[in-house]
């Protein structure tokens, strides 16, 4: 997962906070449905700050999750398209070594010409997973980025009580 950690950690972690926007919502129901009685028995709505703040954590909770857990399918399937294309490089003498195609040590049977281009073929192969991963990891960075100040000003407001 280009050195970012294990994608069943991050796919988990993306879980967690999109149930902690379920259940925030949630919450959200049962406070609206008590300030709808409170509005039929003639008293006041007390909880539409409550509502509003935990609506907004839970907005934001649920977009990062579905970031994080985004980016783990795109990982799962990348590193699925690596193990091929290591295979299929092995066929002709080739071999991954991080982001590139490399020729094997030792002699090869394979036609100089074929191999050579058989690995502009996979380095091209290779560059799309990464270039796809990269996307994913940039659109969690806008997430974030977007999601921060939204968070902290919630976060903010809970605090003072406004």
């Amino acid at each position: 997962m280009m050195g970012l950690g294990d994608p069943g950690s991050t796919s988990a972690l993306g879980g967690a906070l999109r149930q902690q926007a379920i259940i925030l919502t949630d919450l959200v129901v049962e406070l609206t449905e008590a300030a709808e009685r409170a509005a039929r028995g003639g008293r006041a709505d007390l909880s539409a700050r409550e509502r509003e703040l935990l609506t907004g954590a839970a907005r934001e909770l649920d977009a990062v999750g579905a970031a994080l857990q985004s980016f783990t399918a795109t990982v799962q399937a990348g590193s699925a398209r690596i193990r091929t294309l290591a295979d299929d490089a092995a066929r002709s003498d080739l071999v991954i070594e991080g982001s590139i195609i490399v020729e094997a040590k030792g002699p090869s049977r394979v036609d100089p010409v074929d191999r050579l281009r058989r690995r502009e073929r996979l380095q091209e192969l290779l560059n799309r997973v990464s270039a796809a991963q990269g996307k994913e990891l940039a659109r969690i960075a806008r997430e974030l980025a977007r999601s921060g100040p939204p968070l902290a000003a919630l976060s903010e407001r809970a605090r003072l009580g406004s």
